[in-house]
């Protein structure tokens, strides 16, 4: 964590699953922002999660952290 330039910009994000497999679950995210796909152990749920669920999360955005170096 103390690679990372920039101070956390967490924000809150709604999405509807999409899929659900053995074990993954894909949600898309409002706004025209995309899709998410995670384990299925990460989903917060206290029920099987369904096709059409709606769900909460934050979200930070991806920092590079290997700009400037060279991959051997």
């Amino acid at each position: 964590m103390e690679r990372l330039r920039y101070a956390s910009t967490e924000r809150f994000y709604e999405g509807v699953i999409t899929r659900v497999t053995g074990g993954s679950v894909t949600i898309a995210i409002q706004g025209r922002m995309g899709e998410l796909k995670i384990p299925l152990r990460m989903l917060v749920s206290k029920e099987k999660p369904e096709t059409g669920q709606t769900v909460g999360f934050l979200l930070s955005c991806p920092e590079v952290l290997d700009e400037g170096e060279k991959n051997a």
